[in-house]
C-alpha cells in the first residue's frame, strides 16, 4: 500500500507513515542495529544507513517535557505559523502536510487541527541525502491536485530547506526558524520546542527510518507498544492553540559556515542521539536555566560540560551550540 498507518504507533498522530517497517526490535536490548553515539556525520551516504540510537530519558526529564506544552511563546508561534499559511492558501481542504520525521509530525498534527480540512502524512528527508523519493513519488500519485506543504519542527542551518530546494520542492514550514530558511515560520526566535526531546520508542513506535537502496522507500524498525507514552501525545494535542492573527516574523536571511550544531532544538537532538562534547550558551548561566532547563538536564544527564556567556555565539545568530565528536 502507499501509505502504512501502523496500529497503535503512528496511529496516535493519524497520519500515514510512507516507510517500509521491519520485524519489531527492543531498542534499549538489540543496540547493535543502531548507530553508535559517538558516530559523527562524515558526508557519506552510508552514515543513513543505520539508524541513530534510541535513549531511555528519565521520568524526571519526560515530566518536564510534558510541562511545557501550553507555554505562551511555544502556543503563539503554531497560532502565528497557522495564520501565515492561512494567509497564502485559504482553501484548507487542497492543503496536504508532509511531516519530516521526525520532527515533522507533532507540528503537522497541530496544523491539521488548527486548518480544519487539511490532512496529514509522514516521510523521511536526510540533509546530504534527501528525500525519501520513492515515497514521494508515492504521494504524489496519492495528492496528484492538492498542495504538498513540507513541515518540519525548525530549522538549524537551513539544509532541509536546502535539500527540498534542490528538489524543486516546497515550501517549507516550521516552528522556529532563527535563520529565516523557510517559507513558513512560526517564530525567528532561538526557542526550545518540548517536543525536540520525543523519542521514536515513546511517541511513534518506531526507529527513525534509514535507506536502504534507490528501489524501495526508507526502513524502519518497529518498537515494544509497552514503551509508547499515548498519554504524552494527547497531552500534545490537547494543548494545540487556535490559529490566530499574529504579527508574522521577518528578517533578513542568514547564513554562516560552522561545524557546530547550532540553536537549541539541534542541541537537545544532538544530546539525544549523538555526541556533544560541550555546549555553549550566549547568555548568563541564570538566563540559560530560565529559557532552556530542558536542555540543561539533558546535559546534567549526558555529563556534557556547560559555558555560558559566551558572546562569540552572536556572530551565528544562536543563543545555543554545541561541538560534536570530531
Amino acid at each position: 500500500m502507499d501509505g502504512l498507518q501502523t496500529v497503535g504507533r503512528a496511529n496516535l498522530w493519524h497520519q500515514p507513515v510512507y516507510a517500509d517497517f521491519l520485524a519489531e526490535l527492543d531498542p534499549y536490548q538489540a543496540t547493535a542495529h543502531f548507530r553508535p553515539r559517538s558516530k559523527a556525520y562524515d558526508g557519506s551516504t552510508t552514515f543513513w544507513t543505520i539508524p541513530s540510537p534510541e535513549p531511555a530519558l528519565s521520568e524526571a526529564i519526560w515530566a518536564l517535557v510534558g510541562a511545557d506544552f501550553r507555554q505562551p511563546q511555544l502556543q503563539t508561534a503554531a497560532a502565528t505559523l497557522a495564520a501565515s499559511i492561512a494567509e497564502r492558501y485559504p482553501a484548507y481542504e487542497q492543503l496536504v502536510f508532509v511531516a519530516i520525521l521526525r520532527a515533522g509530525v507533532p507540528i503537522a498534527d497541530w496544523l491539521t487541527r488548527m486548518l480544519p480540512g487539511s490532512t496529514a502524512l509522514a516521510t523521511s528527508l536526510f540533509c546530504g541525502l534527501g528525500l525519501d523519493r520513492v515515497a514521494l513519488a508515492q504521494v504524489q500519485r496519492t495528492y496528484p491536485d492538492r498542495q504538498l506543504l513540507f513541515v518540519d519542527g525548525w530549522t538549524g542551518r537551513g539544509g532541509v530547506a536546502r535539500e527540498l530546494v534542490a528538489l524543486a520542492l516546497g515550501p517549507l514550514a516550521v516552528l522556529f526558524d532563527p535563520w529565516g530558511w523557510a517559507a513558513f515560520a512560526g517564530s525567528r526566535e532561538d526557542f526550545l520546542c518540548p517536543s525536540a526531546c520525543f523519542t521514536g520508542p515513546t511517541t511513534l513506535g518506531f526507529s527513525r527510518t534509514f535507506y536502504t537502496n534507490a528501489q524501495q522507500r526508507f526502513n524502519a524498525y518497529l518498537f515494544p507498544e509497552k514503551y509508547m507514552r499515548p498519554h504524552l501525545v494527547q497531552a500534545w494535542q490537547n494543548a494545540c492553540p487556535q490559529a490566530g492573527t499574529h504579527a508574522l516574523p521577518t528578517g533578513e536571511r542568514f547564513f554562516k559556515p560552522t561545524s557546530l550544531r547550532l540553536h537549541s532544538n539541534e542541541v537537545v537532538r544532538a544530546l539525544i542521539n549523538a555526541d556533544p562534547q560541550h555546549i555553549y550558551f550566549a547568555s548568563s548561566k541564570s538566563a540559560a536555566y530560565e529559557a532552556y532547563r530542558l536542555l540543561l538536564e539533558l546535559a546534567e544527564w549526558r555529563a556534557v560540560p556547560t559555558s555560558f556567556d559566551v558572546h562569540w555565539l552572536h556572530d551565528y545568530q544562536s543563543q545555543v551550540a554545541c561541538a560534536l565528536t570530531a
